[in-house]
């Protein structure tokens, strides 16, 4: 089974193209693209549509050839908070924390609207044990996977991107007796501590290698017997990996290099293999969804697992009616089969048979207006006028650049590719029209410097999802 794995996280999205093998899988391809400013963050979880374009303009461009796709959602896009408690409490008080974590979890949400899910930790700390709640919107989750079905793209699992993290580190947990696994980025950290191989603390952290207050949130998890291994895209980071050490920490490496603990579960590709500076990134691009998929907010097993329920529930009361029937007695039959001819005698009258004619006439009305309302759905919704939108981009954007090719792409905007020696200009420009709240900027595919001083760029230009509706 080959897959995708889109991690929708807080200021990226990353790509990861497996196929399953074993207990683990073979990581094919990787690819990061940075989601654009107006995506960033709680913005991503309110326009669904907007998020499908970029994953599908990075799918694309990447030429991922599947079409099956795994999503974890990442902190823009869904709510997450531990909580801990003593490990002493009975299953009521337990339970009691969990419901005040999770009111106050969805304090600021429409409650109703979101699924969810409960991550257990199997480890304790000085008596304290914790546990994680996520939710995501489930308006989000439906309109993301129907948005990528128009384009052909089958969705099998929406999970957690921090509950997926803490599962691909157990790969890694026994490089010591106390392993704390960060994935380092320059806006966001994720952490999972554990204790001979038992996960103790999850956390997801707003700040990253960029800023330094980052260490200082993270060193209440690190202790002189506490080896950490870092992944992500900024694991090289020599002044963070530095601020690691002074924490007093055992060890502070790479998730390791040659990727020898986690090898039975992730093994890259051979294109992927002879770049070793790419391990970090692989492995923070993996996802193990949990047991199950059980922190799964979509699952395709778990809807194909109902409706076998829902059959066998109604072959048990098919087969409880026909016991039920077979024990009726001739005289119940003979009693049935008088008032059925009794109720035709009645049809035969003037009121029944006015009645009957009715139904007639409306039934092929009822047809006719159900092929109406279909057509009408699979008629596809028209595009804007995007000559206005055009023009903005060009002569306030591209005025000084080479433009290589262009064209427009219905239902996607425009898609622009052009060369510019002067790469700062051309981003102050970027930043001006971008704060346009009718237009959505992204770079579909990573700037490229083909000279010195020279800029390759692929641009997309559309219209915000205000904009189109306005229309």
């Amino acid at each position: 089974m080959e897959t995708v794995v889109i991690k929708i996280e807080n200021t990226y999205i990353s790509l990861a193209h497996v196929k399953k093998s074993g207990s683990g899988f073979r990581v094919m391809r990787i690819r990061r693209a940075p989601l654009p400013e107006s995506l960033c963050g709680e913005e991503a979880g309110r326009q669904p549509d907007l998020v499908a374009a970029v994953l599908i303009a990075a799918l694309e461009g990447g030429e991922f050839p599947v079409k099956h796709l795994s999503l974890y959602l990442g902190a823009g896009t869904e709510l997450f908070s531990e909580y801990r408690y003593n490990e002493a409490l009975d299953y009521t008080a337990r339970r009691q924390r969990r419901q005040q974590t999770e009111d106050a979890l969805l304090a600021d949400a429409s409650a109703p609207l979101y699924r969810v899910k409960y991550y257990l930790y199997d480890g304790a700390d000085n008596g304290l044990a914790a546990s994680a709640i996520f939710a995501a919107d489930t308006v989000f989750c439906d309109r993301l996977r129907s948005a990528l079905a128009k384009d052909g793209f089958k969705v099998a699992i929406i999970s957690s991107s921090l509950a997926a993290f803490a599962e691909t580190a157990k790969t890694v947990s026994d490089l010591g007796d106390r392993v704390l696994v960060l994935s380092a980025e320059k806006n966001e950290i994720q952490a999972a501590l554990f204790d001979h191989n038992r996960l103790l603390r999850l956390a997801r952290f707003a700040q990253g290698v960029a800023d330094e207050s980052s260490v200082a949130l993270i060193s209440p998890l690190i202790n002189n017997e506490t080896k950490i291994a870092l992944c992500g895209q900024e694991s090289q980071d020599a002044r963070f990996r530095e601020q690691l050490k002074q924490t007093g920490a055992l060890a502070v490496g790479s998730v390791n290099t040659k990727m020898k603990y986690a090898s039975e579960h992730i093994v890259p590709s051979d294109e992927l293999a002879y770049q070793s500076a790419l391990y970090p990134g692989v492995f923070a691009a993996a996802a193990f969804p949990g047991t199950e998929g059980e922190t799964a907010y979509f699952a395709e097993a778990r809807d194909v697992q109902k409706i076998g329920a829902g059959l066998r529930a109604a072959c048990i009361i098919t087969l409880i009616v026909a016991v039920f029937a077979c024990a009726l007695s001739p005289a119940t039959f003979i009693r049935a089969e008088r008032e059925k001819e009794a109720n035709l005698v009645r049809l035969e009258e003037p009121f029944y048979a006015a009645a009957a004619a009715k139904l007639a006439y409306y039934r092929p009305l009822i047809a006719e207006y159900t092929e109406l309302i279909e057509a009408e759905e699979s008629v596809p919704a028209r595009d804007p006028s995007h000559a206005g939108l055009l023009e903005a981009t060009i002569t306030g954007l591209l005025i000084d650049t080479q433009i290589e090719e262009m064209y427009y792409e219905k239902g996607k905007g425009i898609l622009v590719d052009f060369t510019t020696n002067d790469i700062e200009a051309f981003d102050v420009k970027k930043d001006a029209l971008s704060a346009d709240e009718g237009i959505l900027l992204y770079e579909a595919k990573a700037r490229e410097e083909i000279d010195e001083d020279v800029w390759r760029i692929q641009l997309r230009v559309t219209l915000t999802q205000t904009a189109w509706e306005a229309q």
